[in-house]
C-alpha cells in the first residue's frame, strides 16, 4: 500500500506541473496588449522605436486624476471606454479640463457600429472599416493580406501609407476637428475640453509590433508624437503588479499548481509520520562504549567460539605487527625478515621465534594463555 500511495502521489504531482505548462499565465505582460507585449498584436516596438530616437517617452499607472496636467498620455485600447458599457465610463475628463493631452487609439472591431458615449456630451462617431470584412476580433491576429491606405492631414507633414488589413476609420467627424484623414474617411480626430485636448485614433492597429515595420507605421507614429507632444504611456493594468505580495502575484503564476502539488506532498509525508509511532528501544539508556568495553566485548566473541587456534594465530599476527612499528619497518614485510632481524638479539628464546613464525598447536584455554605469555614476553624483550 505505502508503494502504490507514493505512485499515486508522484502522477499527480506530475499531472499538476503538466496542467501549469500546458496552460500558462495568459495575465504575463509579455503576451498583453501593452507597451509591455512582445507578441505580433503587442506594442513593445512603439515604446523601443520612440526610446532608440530620444524621445523621453516612459511608462505611467497613475489614475488620471493623479497625472500631470500639462503632460501627453497615450492609452492604447483602453478598455470600458464608453458609458454605456455597465461600470464603463472613462474618467480623465477632469485631468484633461486641468490642460491635458489624451491620445487615445481605439481598439478595432469594437464599437463599430454605434457611437460611443466617452463623457456627458463628448460621443465618439461610428467606426466603419475601409475593406469589407472589417478587422477580426481583438485585433489583427488574422491572416489577411494587409492593404495599403494612404494618410494625410493637419497632423502630418507629408501623407503617410500605412498596411494594415480592414483599418478602421471615422464615418464622418461630428462635432470633432479632422487632424488626420484615410481615404477620405477621419482617422484622427481632436477636440478641446477645458484647457486640454482629446485625441481619438480609430484603429490602434498601426502601432501594433506586427504593422510597425510597414510601409509609413513608424514615420506616422513619429508624426502623432510631435503633433501632440510626446507621450507617457498608461499602463493601468500593469501598474499594481510591482506592489502585489507574493501570495497575490502566486495566486495568479502557472506555479500555483506545482506549489499547490509540493505542499500536498509536504502535508501527506507529515501525515504518515504522526501514523507511525516514534520506535523506543527497551531497557536502560547506556553511555557511549569505551575502549575497554570494545576488547572486553571482542574478548568475549572469541571466547565464545573457542576457537583457540584461530585466536591464536590472530595475535601472532597482533604481535608481529607491534615488532614492525617497533623497528620502523613496512606493514607488509614478511614475518620471516622480522625473524631474522630478531635472531641478531641474543637476549630472545629461539622458542618464542619459532611461536612468531610458525605457531604452535593450543589444546585449550591453558594453552592460548601460555602462548599469549610467550608472545608478550618476547615484544617486551625485543623492544626494551
Amino acid at each position: 500500500m505505502r508503494r502504490s500511495g507514493l505512485i499515486a502521489l508522484a502522477a499527480a504531482c506530475g499531472l499538476l506541473v503538466l496542467a501549469g505548462m500546458l496552460y500558462p499565465d495568459e495575465k504575463r505582460p509579455e503576451q498583453s496588449l501593452t507597451t509591455f507585449g512582445t507578441g505580433p498584436w503587442g506594442y513593445r516596438a512603439v515604446f523601443d522605436l520612440l526610446t532608440e530616437l530620444g524621445f523621453p517617452v516612459a511608462r505611467t499607472h497613475e489614475p488620471p486624476e493623479d497625472l500631470a496636467p500639462d503632460a501627453t498620455v497615450w492609452w492604447i485600447e483602453p478598455a470600458e471606454l464608453c458609458r454605456s458599457v455597465p461600470g464603463g465610463g472613462w474618467r480623465g475628463e477632469p485631468w484633461v479640463r486641468a490642460g491635458g493631452t489624451a491620445v487615445l487609439f481605439l481598439a478595432p472591431a469594437v464599437g463599430e457600429d454605434a457611437g460611443c458615449a466617452l463623457l456627458e456630451g463628448v460621443v465618439l462617431p461610428r467606426r466603419v472599416a475601409e475593406t469589407s470584412g472589417g478587422a477580426s476580433p481583438r485585433g489583427a491576429r488574422g491572416e489577411r493580406p494587409a492593404t495599403a491606405h494612404g494618410v494625410s492631414g493637419d497632423a502630418l507633414p507629408r501623407a503617410r501609407t500605412v498596411e494594415v488589413p480592414g483599418l478602421l476609420t471615422f464615418a464622418d467627424a461630428g462635432d470633432w476637428r479632422v487632424s488626420a484623414v484615410s481615404a477620405e474617411r477621419p482617422l484622427v480626430l481632436e477636440r478641446a475640453l477645458g484647457a486640454g485636448r482629446i485625441v481619438a485614433v480609430a484603429d490602434a492597429t498601426v502601432l501594433r509590433n506586427q504593422s510597425l515595420d510597414r510601409g509609413d507605421a513608424a514615420p506616422l507614429v513619429v508624426d502623432l508624437v510631435r503633433a501632440f507632444g510626446v507621450p507617457r504611456f498608461h499602463e493601468g493594468g500593469e501598474g499594481p503588479r510591482a506592489r502585489r505580495s507574493a501570495a497575490a502575484y502566486l495566486a495568479t503564476s502557472p506555479a500555483l499548481l506545482v506549489f499547490c502539488g509540493l505542499a500536498l506532498t509536504g502535508v501527506l509525508f507529515a501525515w504518515q509520520g504522526n501514523l507511525v509511532p516514534p520506535r523506543a528501544l527497551p531497557g536502560p539508556g547506556t553511555d557511549t562504549p569505551g575502549l575497554d568495553a570494545f576488547v572486553d566485548s571482542l574478548a568475549a566473541l572469541y571466547a565464545g567460539t573457542r576457537d583457540h587456534a584461530r585466536v591464536l594465530e590472530r595475535y601472532r599476527e597482533l604481535a608481529a605487527a607491534r615488532l614492525r612499528r617497533h623497528f620502523g619497518m613496512p606493514p607488509e614485510t614478511p614475518v620471516g625478515v622480522l625473524a631474522e632481524r630478531l635472531a641478531r638479539d641474543r637476549r630472545l628464546a629461539p622458542g618464542a621465534l619459532r611461536l612468531l613464525v610458525e605457531g604452535a598447536p593450543v589444546a585449550g584455554e591453558r594453552g592460548l594463555r601460555d602462548a599469549v605469555r610467550v608472545l608478550d614476553a618476547l615484544v617486551r624483550e625485543a623492544s626494551a
